[in-house]
Protein backbone atom coordinates (compact mmCIF):
# COMPACT_ATOMS: atom_id res chain seq x y z
CA UNK A 1 0.00 0.00 0.00
CA UNK A 2 1.07 3.35 -0.89
CA UNK A 3 2.39 5.58 1.65
CA UNK A 4 -0.36 8.62 1.36
CA UNK A 5 -3.10 6.08 1.92
CA UNK A 6 -5.51 7.93 4.36
CA UNK A 7 -5.63 4.49 6.45
CA UNK A 8 -1.62 4.21 6.85
CA UNK A 9 0.67 2.03 5.31
CA UNK A 10 1.57 -1.70 5.93
CA UNK A 11 -1.97 -3.14 7.17
CA UNK A 12 -2.47 -6.82 7.10
CA UNK A 13 -5.26 -9.09 5.68
CA UNK A 14 -7.72 -7.52 8.04
CA UNK A 15 -7.06 -4.33 7.58
CA UNK A 16 -7.82 -4.24 3.76
CA UNK A 17 -11.47 -4.56 3.84
CA UNK A 18 -10.65 -1.02 5.73
CA UNK A 19 -8.58 0.12 2.71
CA UNK A 20 -11.25 -1.58 0.70
CA UNK A 21 -14.17 0.92 2.54
CA UNK A 22 -11.84 3.58 1.57
CA UNK A 23 -12.06 2.99 -1.95
CA UNK A 24 -15.80 3.08 -1.91
CA UNK A 25 -16.09 6.08 0.05
CA UNK A 26 -13.87 7.88 -3.27
CA UNK A 27 -16.42 6.14 -5.65
CA UNK A 28 -19.12 7.98 -3.60
CA UNK A 29 -20.72 4.69 -3.12
CA UNK A 30 -20.65 4.90 1.08
CA UNK A 31 -19.35 7.79 3.26
CA UNK A 32 -18.33 6.18 6.30
CA UNK A 33 -14.69 5.74 6.30
CA UNK A 34 -14.58 2.59 8.83
CA UNK A 35 -15.97 -0.59 9.28
CA UNK A 36 -17.42 -0.06 12.66
CA UNK A 37 -18.78 2.99 12.55
CA UNK A 38 -22.35 3.17 12.24
CA UNK A 39 -24.50 3.99 9.23
CA UNK A 40 -26.76 7.01 8.56
CA UNK A 41 -29.29 4.70 6.98
CA UNK A 42 -29.98 1.66 7.22
CA UNK A 43 -29.60 -1.22 4.21
CA UNK A 44 -32.43 -1.11 1.62
CA UNK A 45 -32.12 -4.67 1.46
CA UNK A 46 -32.33 -6.87 4.05
CA UNK A 47 -29.43 -8.17 6.04
CA UNK A 48 -27.90 -10.47 8.53
CA UNK A 49 -27.97 -9.00 12.27
CA UNK A 50 -24.48 -7.73 13.90
CA UNK A 51 -23.50 -9.61 16.91
CA UNK A 52 -22.90 -7.72 20.18
CA UNK A 53 -19.22 -7.81 21.60
CA UNK A 54 -19.88 -9.07 25.24
CA UNK A 55 -16.02 -10.12 26.00
CA UNK A 56 -13.67 -7.74 26.76
CA UNK A 57 -10.26 -8.02 24.28
CA UNK A 58 -7.51 -9.46 24.99
CA UNK A 59 -4.01 -7.69 24.39
CA UNK A 60 -2.62 -8.71 21.36
CA UNK A 61 0.92 -10.45 20.80
CA UNK A 62 3.08 -8.71 20.77
CA UNK A 63 4.51 -10.00 17.35
CA UNK A 64 3.37 -13.08 14.41
CA UNK A 65 6.21 -14.75 15.82
CA UNK A 66 4.56 -15.19 19.62
CA UNK A 67 2.45 -18.07 18.89
CA UNK A 68 1.43 -21.40 20.04
CA UNK A 69 3.87 -24.56 18.82
CA UNK A 70 3.10 -26.71 16.30
CA UNK A 71 0.65 -29.41 17.80
CA UNK A 72 0.74 -32.97 17.39
CA UNK A 73 -0.83 -34.31 14.44
CA UNK A 74 -4.02 -35.76 14.51
CA UNK A 75 -4.73 -34.64 18.22
CA UNK A 76 -8.02 -32.85 17.91
CA UNK A 77 -10.86 -34.68 19.66
CA UNK A 78 -14.26 -35.97 18.62
CA UNK A 79 -16.53 -33.43 17.83
CA UNK A 80 -20.39 -33.74 15.89
CA UNK A 81 -20.82 -35.94 13.23
CA UNK A 82 -23.80 -34.50 12.25
CA UNK A 83 -23.15 -33.56 7.95
CA UNK A 84 -26.39 -32.29 7.17
CA UNK A 85 -26.49 -28.31 5.85
CA UNK A 86 -26.60 -26.01 8.18
CA UNK A 87 -29.66 -24.07 6.80
CA UNK A 88 -29.95 -22.26 9.95
CA UNK A 89 -27.15 -21.27 11.93
CA UNK A 90 -25.40 -23.64 14.26
CA UNK A 91 -25.30 -22.69 18.29
CA UNK A 92 -22.70 -20.05 18.50
CA UNK A 93 -21.15 -18.18 21.18
CA UNK A 94 -18.62 -15.27 20.40
CA UNK A 95 -14.93 -15.19 22.01
CA UNK A 96 -12.25 -12.90 21.51
CA UNK A 97 -9.30 -14.47 19.94
CA UNK A 98 -5.27 -12.83 21.02
CA UNK A 99 -4.61 -10.95 18.36
CA UNK A 100 -8.05 -9.17 18.60
CA UNK A 101 -10.73 -10.32 16.39
CA UNK A 102 -14.08 -11.16 17.67
CA UNK A 103 -15.04 -15.28 16.38
CA UNK A 104 -17.89 -17.27 16.32
CA UNK A 105 -17.16 -20.52 18.20
CA UNK A 106 -19.13 -23.65 18.68
CA UNK A 107 -19.30 -26.58 21.14
CA UNK A 108 -20.19 -28.96 18.86
CA UNK A 109 -18.21 -27.87 15.75
CA UNK A 110 -15.10 -25.80 17.21
CA UNK A 111 -12.61 -24.79 17.44
CA UNK A 112 -12.27 -27.58 20.18
CA UNK A 113 -7.78 -26.13 21.02
CA UNK A 114 -7.79 -22.45 21.86
CA UNK A 115 -4.58 -23.18 23.12
CA UNK A 116 -2.28 -20.06 22.44
CA UNK A 117 -2.83 -18.04 18.87
CA UNK A 118 -3.89 -21.77 16.86
CA UNK A 119 -7.55 -21.62 17.60
CA UNK A 120 -7.99 -25.45 15.64
CA UNK A 121 -10.19 -28.62 15.54
CA UNK A 122 -13.36 -28.17 13.76
CA UNK A 123 -15.58 -30.75 12.76
CA UNK A 124 -15.87 -32.77 9.48
CA UNK A 125 -18.66 -31.32 8.70
CA UNK A 126 -20.19 -28.42 6.83
CA UNK A 127 -21.10 -26.95 10.11
CA UNK A 128 -17.39 -26.87 11.37
CA UNK A 129 -16.32 -25.72 7.78
CA UNK A 130 -18.17 -22.46 9.01
CA UNK A 131 -16.35 -21.71 11.72
CA UNK A 132 -13.00 -22.97 10.88
CA UNK A 133 -12.59 -20.70 7.73
CA UNK A 134 -12.65 -17.47 9.26
CA UNK A 135 -10.78 -18.83 12.68
CA UNK A 136 -7.63 -20.20 10.09
CA UNK A 137 -7.70 -16.98 8.38
CA UNK A 138 -7.21 -14.76 11.32
CA UNK A 139 -4.74 -17.64 12.21
CA UNK A 140 -2.28 -17.22 9.62
CA UNK A 141 -2.69 -13.15 8.98
CA UNK A 142 -3.16 -12.25 12.38
CA UNK A 143 -1.51 -14.66 14.40
CA UNK A 144 1.20 -15.95 12.10
CA UNK A 145 0.80 -19.35 12.00
CA UNK A 146 1.60 -20.93 8.84
CA UNK A 147 0.70 -24.62 9.62
CA UNK A 148 -3.37 -22.99 9.76
CA UNK A 149 -3.06 -23.54 5.62
CA UNK A 150 -2.02 -26.18 3.77
CA UNK A 151 1.62 -26.65 1.80
CA UNK A 152 1.11 -24.29 -1.40
CA UNK A 153 3.86 -22.10 -2.70
CA UNK A 154 1.21 -19.28 -2.96
CA UNK A 155 0.29 -20.04 1.26
CA UNK A 156 4.44 -19.26 1.88
CA UNK A 157 4.53 -16.31 -0.40
CA UNK A 158 1.13 -15.25 1.31
CA UNK A 159 2.80 -15.96 4.37
CA UNK A 160 5.84 -13.87 4.00
CA UNK A 161 4.11 -10.65 2.39
CA UNK A 162 2.12 -10.78 5.58
CA UNK A 163 4.40 -11.36 8.07
CA UNK A 164 6.14 -8.08 6.66
CA UNK A 165 3.45 -6.11 7.69
CA UNK A 166 2.50 -4.29 10.60
CA UNK A 167 -0.16 -5.61 12.85
CA UNK A 168 -3.72 -4.26 12.10
CA UNK A 169 -5.24 -3.29 15.98
CA UNK A 170 -9.16 -3.38 13.94
CA UNK A 171 -11.17 -6.04 12.59
CA UNK A 172 -14.35 -6.83 10.66
CA UNK A 173 -16.90 -7.67 12.08
CA UNK A 174 -18.72 -10.67 10.67
CA UNK A 175 -22.23 -10.97 10.50
CA UNK A 176 -23.30 -14.17 8.80
CA UNK A 177 -22.30 -16.51 6.67
CA UNK A 178 -23.32 -19.02 3.24
CA UNK A 179 -21.55 -22.00 2.59
CA UNK A 180 -20.50 -22.22 -1.54
CA UNK A 181 -19.82 -25.27 -1.77
CA UNK A 182 -19.15 -28.75 0.56
CA UNK A 183 -17.72 -31.96 0.25
CA UNK A 184 -16.05 -34.91 2.53
CA UNK A 185 -12.68 -33.17 1.55
CA UNK A 186 -13.46 -28.95 0.68
CA UNK A 187 -15.42 -26.86 1.31
CA UNK A 188 -15.73 -23.10 0.46
CA UNK A 189 -17.41 -20.73 2.42
CA UNK A 190 -18.63 -17.03 2.19
CA UNK A 191 -18.64 -14.38 5.27
CA UNK A 192 -20.08 -10.86 5.22
CA UNK A 193 -19.82 -8.10 7.80
CA UNK A 194 -21.45 -4.42 7.61
CA UNK A 195 -19.42 -1.19 6.08
CA UNK A 196 -20.81 1.89 6.37
CA UNK A 197 -24.51 1.17 5.03
CA UNK A 198 -23.17 -1.30 2.74
CA UNK A 199 -22.15 -5.02 3.71
CA UNK A 200 -18.81 -6.73 1.92
CA UNK A 201 -18.15 -10.48 1.69
CA UNK A 202 -15.39 -12.64 1.73
CA UNK A 203 -14.65 -16.33 0.20
CA UNK A 204 -12.92 -19.16 2.17
CA UNK A 205 -11.72 -22.05 0.62
CA UNK A 206 -10.71 -24.91 2.63
CA UNK A 207 -9.45 -28.66 2.82
CA UNK A 208 -9.87 -31.53 5.01
CA UNK A 209 -6.58 -32.42 6.40
CA UNK A 210 -6.24 -36.35 7.93
CA UNK A 211 -3.17 -36.26 9.19
CA UNK A 212 -4.54 -33.45 11.69
CA UNK A 213 -7.95 -34.39 11.82
CA UNK A 214 -8.98 -30.81 11.15
CA UNK A 215 -9.86 -28.17 8.54
CA UNK A 216 -6.99 -26.39 6.94
CA UNK A 217 -7.37 -23.13 4.91
CA UNK A 218 -6.56 -23.72 1.21
CA UNK A 219 -4.85 -20.48 -0.44
CA UNK A 220 -3.80 -21.94 -3.88
CA UNK A 221 -5.75 -19.45 -5.55
CA UNK A 222 -4.21 -16.48 -3.88
CA UNK A 223 -5.14 -14.15 -0.60
CA UNK A 224 -9.05 -14.12 -0.04
CA UNK A 225 -10.69 -10.57 -1.42
CA UNK A 226 -13.43 -7.87 -0.25
CA UNK A 227 -16.13 -7.10 -2.48
CA UNK A 228 -19.56 -5.37 -1.83
CA UNK A 229 -22.81 -7.76 -0.92
CA UNK A 230 -25.17 -7.32 -3.38
CA UNK A 231 -27.73 -9.38 -1.74
CA UNK A 232 -27.28 -9.59 1.89
CA UNK A 233 -30.40 -11.33 2.13
CA UNK A 234 -28.39 -14.48 1.00
CA UNK A 235 -26.51 -14.82 3.45
CA UNK A 236 -27.63 -16.99 7.29
CA UNK A 237 -27.09 -14.78 10.48
CA UNK A 238 -24.67 -15.88 12.77
CA UNK A 239 -26.02 -15.35 16.16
Amino acid sequence: MAENDPLGRNWKLWGGILAFIVVIVIAGLVIFPRVNSEPETAPTAPAPSVPVETASPSSPSDSPSASASKPASGDCPALSTDDSFPNDAPDTEWKRHPVGMLLPVSAEHGPAKMDGDFWRCFSHTPSGAIFAGLTLLLDISGAGIIEAAVESPERDQLFEQWMALEQTSEYPVISGYRIMDSSDDAASVEYIGPAGSQYVSTRVDLLWDENANDWRLDLSSGEPAWDIATDPSAYTDLK
